[in-house]
C-alpha cells in the first residue's frame, strides 16, 4: 500500500497539481483501492478536526503582526540601527544585512517577508557600494532563513499544531540556532568583502548608535513582549499573536506611518495566505489518518532501521530527505505532510520533539533559498532583476554555511535544548 500511495503522490506531484488536491486524491484513491467506502463519511469530520485547533489561530495573527511591523517602516529603522553598530567593519553592509535579518527574525517570523523587506533596501545599497549583484541578492535570500528560526516563527506554530508540541518550547529552542546561523553567515560576507577589497563605510559613532537605538526601541520590544508574555504565563501563544497585532497597530499610530489602505492590503494578503494553508491542513489530516491506519510510520521506521541502527546515521538520512523536500515543496505544506510521519520516528529514536522541530523547520527553510522552488530566491531575483542561475551561483557558499549550521545543531541537542530546559523545566 505504501508503494502505491508513493507512486500516485509522485505522479501527481510531477504533473504540478497543487498539494491540497494531491492529498485529497491520494486519500480517495486509497478508498477506491481498498474498497473501504464507509470511510468516505469520515472525511468531512477529519477535515474539520484538522482545523479545530486553537493554536492555528496564531498563524494568521503572527503573519499579520509581522506584515504590519514591516508596513509601518520598522525595516528601515532596524537597518539604520545595525548599520550604526557594525557598518564601519570590513564588509559592513553585508554584515548589516545578516544582522538585520537576525533582528527582523524576532518580528516577522517569515523568510519571504524578511527577504523582500530587507532585500528591497539592502540589494541596491550593496551594489552601489561595490558588491556584485549576484552575491547581494543571494545574501538577502539565504539570510532570510534566519527569520523563521528566531521566535516568533510561523513554521514552528504549524509544526506545533501538527505534532502536538509546545510552541513556547519551540520558540526558545530556535534562539540559539537562529543566532548561530546569522553570525555564521557574517563569515563569508566578511571574507567576500576582503577578497573584493570593498572599502569601509565611515567610523563608529556612539551618538548615531544611541540615536538609532532609541528610534528602534518600540520595534525591539516586539519579541520581548511576545516571548515574555508566553514565558510569564500572561497569555498563550495564540493570545500573544493577537497582542502582537495590537502592538503593531500601536507602533504604526506612534510613528504615524500606518495607513488604512496598507492595513486593508495586509488583511487581504493574510486572507490569501489562509486560503492556501488551511485547506492543506484539513486534507493532510485525512491522509495522516489513513497513514496511521496502515501503520505507514512503522513501515518507514523499519526501512530506516534496515539502513542502520545508529541514530546519527538515521538523522543524517532524514536530513538529506528533508533537504530534498525543501527544494521541491513549499515549507508549510511539507511541515503539514511530513510531521505526522517523521516525528514518531524521531521520538522512537530518542530525539526530543522540540529539537526535531528545529531540525525539520531549518531543513525546509534552507530549501526556500535552493532551486528549483526556492521562493526567497525568486523574490530576490525580482528585486535584483537577475536570473535564477546567477543568484543560485552566488548562494552556493552561503548555503554551505547554512548546511554546516544545520548538521551542527542536529548533533548537538544539548545546545539547542539548553534555553528551553532553562525556562521550561
Amino acid at each position: 500500500m505504501l508503494s502505491i500511495i508513493s507512486i500516485i503522490f509522485g505522479f501527481l506531484f510531477v504533473l504540478g497539481i497543487p498539494i491540497v488536491f494531491i492529498m485529497g486524491l491520494v486519500s480517495l484513491t486509497y478508498v477506491l483501492i481498498t474498497g473501504k467506502f464507509n470511510l468516505l463519511i469520515m472525511f468531512p469530520h477529519r477535515m474539520f478536526k484538522g482545523l479545530d485547533m486553537f493554536v492555528l489561530l496564531a498563524i494568521p495573527l503572527f503573519a499579520l503582526g509581522g506584515n504590519l511591523m514591516n508596513a509601518v517602516g520598522i525595516t528601515q529603522r532596524l537597518i539604520s540601527l545595525v548599520k550604526s553598530a557594525v557598518g564601519h567593519m570590513t564588509g559592513g553592509l553585508a554584515v548589516v544585512s545578516c544582522g538585520t535579518n537576525m533582528v527582523m527574525g524576532g518580528i516577522s517570523g517569515s523568510a519571504v517577508a524578511d527577504a523582500a523587506a530587507i532585500g528591497s533596501i539592502m540589494i541596491p545599497s550593496m551594489v552601489k557600494d561595490g558588491y556584485e549583484v549576484d552575491f547581494s541578492a543571494a545574501l538577502c535570500s539565504v539570510g532570510g532563513t534566519v527569520g523563521p528560526i528566531i521566535p516568533p516563527s510561523i513554521p514552528f506554530v504549524i509544526y506545533a499544531a501538527m505534532g502536538n508540541v509546545s510552541v513556547a518550547g519551540l520558540f526558545l529552542a530556535g534562539v540559539f540556532p537562529g543566532v548561530l546561523l546569522g553570525l555564521s553567515l557574517m563569515i563569508p560576507s566578511y571574507l567576500y568583502a576582503r577578497r573584493k577589497r570593498i572599502a569601509k563605510t565611515g567610523a563608529f559613532s556612539l551618538k548615531d548608535f544611541f540615536s538609532n537605538f532609541v528610534r528602534s526601541l518600540p520595534a525591539l520590544f516586539f519579541p520581548v513582549i511576545i516571548l515574555g508574555g508566553i514565558l510569564g504565563g500572561v497569555f498563550t501563544p495564540t493570545e500573544a499573536a493577537a497582542v502582537g497585532v495590537t502592538y503593531a497597530v500601536f507602533i504604526g499610530l506612534v510613528y504615524r506611518t500606518l495607513k488604512i489602505k496598507e492595513l486593508g492590503n495586509n488583511l487581504i494578503e493574510i486572507g490569501i495566505f489562509l486560503g492556501a494553508v488551511m485547506p492543506i491542513v484539513s486534507t493532510c489530516m485525512i491522509t495522516s489518518w489513513i497513514l496511521g491506519a496502515e501503520n505507514i510510520t512503522g513501515i518507514v521506521t523499519n526501512i530506516l532501521l534496515s539502513i542502520s541502527q545508529d541514530r546519527n546515521v538515521i538523522l543524517l538520512v532524514i536530513n538529506l530527505f528533508l533537504l530534498l523536500v525543501g527544494c521541491l515543496m513549499e515549507t508549510a505544506s511539507a511541515i503539514i505532510l511530513f510531521t505526522p510521519i517523521l516525528l514518531p520516528i524521531a521520538t522512537q529514536l530518542g530525539v526530543d520533539p522540540v529539537h526535531f522541530g528545529v531540525i525539520l523547520v531549518l531543513n525546509l527553510i534552507i530549501g526556500m533559498s535552493t532551486p528549483p522552488v526556492g521562493v526567497s530566491l525568486f523574490v530576490c531575483c525580482r528585486i535584483a532583476k537577475i536570473s535564477l542561475e546567477r543568484i543560485s551561483r552566488g548562494a552556493v557558499p552561503l548555503l554551505i554555511v547554512a548546511l554546516a549550521v544545520l548538521f551542527f545543531i542536529t548533533y548537538t541537542p544539548g545546545l539547542v535544548m539548553y534555553i528551553p530546559n532553562l525556562f521550561l523545566k
